[in-house]
């Protein structure tokens, strides 16, 4: 691989990470946010306090078993080795730029796979390499969830200038 190779992976991984670490941070503040209402309604007129705690037994379950806020931590942190690799990577001589690259990557996350394609395709529009934007509905609200939707007309406007 070359030197543009590794820097696209490297972007793509960072944009990853980062993706998965905004994803998993909003689905842990939105349970704990629900955890925290749902608590409040003992105090409300209602009589069926029986739907009031299974919600919050699953969603206590939920944030036990998936450990959101655990995994989005791991994410961060890989978003900023990345980042600094992807900051270093032009004096970085090729050899270390793989050699930090597959070190890196050996504690990588496990990011959703419906962020993957947005990544690519984010990591794309950086390098100026034309892709297909082939997302689906559901990866589009993932990624958008994310915080990371890449808009069909950054990708056009790549793929035109590659054709011209």
């Amino acid at each position: 691989m070359t030197r543009d190779d590794y820097k696209f992976y490297v972007h793509y991984s960072y944009v990853l990470e980062k993706m998965n670490y905004t994803l998993l941070t909003r689905i842990d503040k939105l349970i704990t946010l629900m955890l925290i209402v749902l608590g409040f309604s003992v105090f409300a007129p209602y009589s069926n306090l029986f739907i009031f705690g299974l919600f919050v037994a699953v969603l206590s379950v939920l944030q036990l078993v998936y450990q959101f806020g655990q995994e989005a931590g791991m994410s961060k942190e890989q978003a900023r080795h990345y980042k600094r690799l992807l900051i270093e990577s032009d004096t970085l001589p090729e050899d270390q730029l793989q050699a930090r690259y597959l070190k890196i990557q050996d504690t990588d996350s496990n990011p959703w796979k419906s962020l993957e394609r947005a990544a690519f395709i984010r990591a794309c529009i950086f390098a100026g390499v034309p892709t297909k934007y082939d997302l689906t509905t559901k990866e589009k609200f993932i990624a958008w969830c994310a915080g990371d939707l890449p808009l069909e007309n950054e990708l056009t406007d790549i793929n035109d200038d590659q054709q011209a």
